[in-house]
């Protein structure tokens, strides 16, 4: 098991058949791109083998046409499968693919071998095919069971065309499959770690991922999309002046007496619902909700990015507010009425806090809309002259005539009625 994951011991499959899916998804990428750096690096240590050969190799052990001829059959070999690697049924199946690159280049090695002096295929023969094993499990990134295949198989294949073509004596041919074979041995329990440390890897990458997208969607509970962006790419304070926006305020009327007839838990259920409404609403209708007092709700439509209807924007959400709360009273049998407030004016926008961030405004718009909440009508939305003007005769107004307004003086105001 790995963090959580049950796979199998001997082949290391998740038992989570989407969880092995996922996961051979993310492996094939890195397997093409190391079959890819193989076949470069093949190239290279080909023709470095070749001129090794050439200069070290006695003649009558391996002639200069042998040499050559081989390094030149190896070295095109390695290009073919460097260019196979872009063929689309290479990229669907790349596990596959190396299996049988191994199978065809343990061909080609003893296609090149039977070219050979006896001599030096007694003592250095089974050495071409040590080196594919050494880069089989080192280099291409096979999960353990195809690994495993393609070794065991190339040693299968050497034993058998060498043994029926009768290239060596037994006791050679005895001594090559020993170390081909404690080579393959070591090789399954290399890849076998290498399978294993690749798969806690990628859980730890996806626990991560997971945590990452969880603190994401923390971040973004608590501040809007692109204040949340603003804060990740940068460290300075984010404040800003905004003109004109609509801020809105609702009130749960008769709270007080509610709260005292309620358990805390049933309390706090229908406050869930209703604001979670209010949450969807504004979502709805493109407005950011800035936070929650009590039973108090603000939201303010044209930030943090500006709209140039944010006092349409606002009132249709409010109405649609009211809605729903007369809904929520038939269903819960409640006697619940809410009382919203709105103007429209500049403010002050920014993130307070380091350890709890907050975005907030700020401003005499602010104080504007809550007054306008205080001092209007259960089951109504009561709007200053400020926002009636942004309307533009969208919505029915009834205006209430000088109103006294704590704090603001006298105020002509009005109640949106309806779109």
């Amino acid at each position: 098991m790995i963090a959580g994951a049950p796979l199998h011991r001997l082949t290391l499959h998740f038992a989570d058949a989407a969880l092995e899916r996922r996961y051979r998804d993310a492996e094939d990428g890195h397997t093409m791109r190391y079959g890819r750096l193989g076949s470069i690096g093949g190239m290279v240590l080909t023709v470095l083998t070749t001129l090794l050969l050439h200069l070290f190799v006695p003649q009558h052990m391996l002639g200069t046409d042998q040499v050559l001829y081989g390094g030149l059959f190896v070295w095109g070999f390695f290009a073919l499968m460097y260019a196979a690697s872009y063929a689309p049924v290479t990229v669907r199946h790349p596990q596959a693919a190396g299996v049988a690159a191994n199978l065809v280049f343990a061909s080609a090695l003893l296609a090149v071998m039977s070219r050979m002096p006896a001599e030096f295929l007694q003592h250095r023969g089974f050495m071409l095919l040590l080196n594919q094993l050494f880069a089989l499990y080192g280099l291409l990134r096979l999960r353990i069971v195809p690994a495993t295949i393609a070794g065991t198989s190339c040693v299968l294949l050497y034993a058998l065309v060498v043994g029926l073509a009768g290239w060596m004596p037994a006791i050679d041919l005895l001594r090559h499959l020993f170390w081909l074979t404690m080579i393959n041995v070591w090789g399954v329990f290399i890849c076998y770690q290498m399978d294993l440390a690749n798969r806690r890897e990628f859980i730890a990458r996806e626990a991560m991922q997971r945590e990452h997208a969880r603190a994401e969607g923390l971040l973004l509970n608590i501040l809007p999309g692109a204040i949340a962006q603003r804060l990740k790419a940068s460290t300075e304070r984010i404040a800003e002046h905004a003109e004109p926006v609509t801020v809105l305020f609702a009130d749960i009327v008769g709270f007080t007496p509610l709260s005292a007839r309620k358990t805390p838990a049933q309390l706090v259920d229908l406050l869930d619902r209703v604001f979670t409404d209010f949450d969807s609403l504004a979502a709805q209708h493109g407005l950011e909700k800035i936070k929650t007092i009590g039973d108090a709700y603000m939201a303010v439509a044209g930030l943090p990015e500006s709209q140039p209807d944010h006092a349409l924007r606002a009132a249709r959400m409010a109405l649609a507010m009211i809605e729903r709360v007369a809904r929520a009273a038939d269903e819960t049998g409640e006697a619940l009425q809410v009382r919203i407030g709105l103007h429209s004016g500049p403010v002050v926008a920014g993130v307070i806090g380091r350890s709890k961030f907050s975005y907030d405004l700020w401003g005499d718009t602010v104080n504007t809309a809550s007054r306008m909440e205080s001092s209007g009508v259960a089951g109504a939305v009561h709007c200053s002259q400020a926002t009636a003007s942004c309307l533009d005769g969208e919505f029915s107004l009834h205006p209430r005539g000088p109103v006294e307004v704590k704090g603001k003086g006298t105020m002509e105001t009005f109640l949106v009625l309806s779109a």
